[in-house]
């Protein structure tokens, strides 16, 4: 199985472990790992290590590019990149006492020359592809139709399409018969009823309001729904409802989970496993994936 993931945000994650860290003080790490990331690339390293072929459609740009490009090929990922004439960002996770505390950096706007080389490199890539996933923000730059028309191309090629996306870019592609979408519940809360997660107050009401529009996104373009809830049970929308628990574990690094969920799921839906097998499935692998320190991997 060869699956294509798109992500228009790469990223260089620092994952820094202490044993104490105290704001204000000089605080020394006592492991510290440098990987490529950002979701597209955490969740073409799953699908990687899950024993499938990978393939990652990106941007990249400034000084460290063959620095990302080495990170990608220890991974077992084959990078296909168009030039942003802009810089990589890094984002750092600091662990500590148990806890994740994430530091980001907002993604540079890529060059207006960028789009077009892109759109070439997926038509290509897609055709030599069965699956495709995409997933997290575009970084500003690129048309808002973007998405959309990776999907229309995708599906017209009768290709296996799973979103991790939210916003207006989920919305404009799910006219296209994506087979399923994976948002977390604060996503979804954002995309379809228009909440803030400082809004989402009342959890038990908020579930509520969601669960009728994952009922009528089945109903009126056939997409199943996997929504995941942190350490809660996922929910799953198809033409019926039903809920998957998840095993509860003391986490060391959640970054990438949801990723992980994804490339499980998308590997294990193309090989015709059921729906219900499959997020069990998936679940257990972002079980594994919280287990480690680095982000994205079950190793």
């Amino acid at each position: 199985m060869r699956v294509l993931t798109v992500c228009l945000n790469p990223t260089f994650q620092n994952t820094l472990l202490f044993s104490d860290f105290k704001l204000g003080e000089v605080n020394r790490a006592a492991e510290h790992y440098l990987d490529a990331s950002g979701k597209g690339m955490n969740t073409a390293r799953i699908v990687s290590q899950l024993g499938e072929e990978s393939m990652l459609l990106t941007h990249l740009g400034g000084p460290r590019v063959e620095e990302m490009l080495s990170l990608c090929k220890k991974d077992k990922v084959e990078i296909l990149w168009a030039d942003s004439k802009s810089e990589i960002r890094t984002c750092t996770t600091i662990l500590s006492d148990g806890k994740a505390t994430e530091l980001v950096e907002e993604p540079y706007a890529v060059d207006s020359s960028t789009e077009g080389p892109l759109r070439k490199l997926f038509s290509e890539a897609i055709h030599r592809s069965d699956a495709l996933i995409i997933c997290g923000t575009r970084a500003p730059g690129y048309s808002p139709t973007l998405y959309a028309d990776f999907v229309k191309e995708a599906k017209e090629l009768g290709r296996f399409v799973l979103l991790d996306l939210k916003g207006e870019d989920l919305k404009r592609c799910l006219p296209f018969g994506v087979d399923v979408i994976k948002p977390n519940l604060s996503e979804a809360a954002q995309t379809f009823l228009g909440l803030t997660v400082g809004e989402q107050e009342d959890t038990a009401e908020l579930e509520e309001k969601i669960k009728p529009i994952l009922e009528q996104i089945y109903q009126e373009h056939h997409t199943s729904t996997v929504l995941s809830r942190g350490s809660q049970e996922v929910w799953v929308q198809s033409a019926e409802f039903f809920c998957v628990p998840i095993e509860q574990v003391k986490a060391v690094n959640t970054i990438g989970c949801g990723d992980s969920l994804g490339a499980a799921l998308a590997v294990a839906l193309y090989k015709s496993t059921n729906l219900q097998q499959a997020v069990q499935y998936a679940t257990k692998i972002a079980t594994k994936n919280a287990k480690t320190v680095r982000p994205g991997t079950i190793f």
